[in-house]
């Protein structure tokens, strides 16, 4: 069973739901450099002069396998950095200005189009310092 951002962040919390998020997100961009390390180590392979084909075609693959590393890993860092930003812009109580001091009390998926799209996530949260309600979306 797969467990929703909304029951994360009601389990966790908000601040450390962000926080690991955050840290998972920079793990891929992490992973997306060495990708490139891959990629241009492919490179290198490809074009050395000397030795059989086969680094060659070690070097095709290494190019190959590094881009899509690369590529499928920043894609994946830039939308959970984007979506947990978005969150955190409306964190913050309408009422009493309290930051990330709030419970979840539902959350669900807005239906669209696309299917799994991280934005399309609401809340309705209630804050814990003055009992003021409002939707995050």
């Amino acid at each position: 069973m797969r467990v929703t951002v909304g029951e994360r962040i009601a389990k966790l919390g908000f601040r450390r739901w962000y926080e690991r998020t955050l840290i998972e997100s920079h793990a891929f961009l992490v992973t997306a450099l060495l990708g490139g390390i891959l990629l241009f180590t492919g490179v290198e392979l490809f074009l050395e002069h000397e030795g059989l084909w086969s680094r060659a075609g070690l070097g095709a693959f290494a190019m190959l396998l590094g881009g899509l590393i690369a590529v499928a890993s920043l894609h994946r860092y830039i939308l959970m950095l984007t979506f947990a930003i978005s969150l955190g812009e409306h964190a913050t109580c309408p009422s009493c200005n309290t930051y990330a001091k709030f419970d979840v009390l539902t959350s669900g998926r807005v239906r669209s189009e696309v299917a799994d799209r991280p934005g399309s996530l609401w809340m309705k949260v209630k804050c814990k310092k003055c009992g003021s309600e409002w939707r995050i979306e």
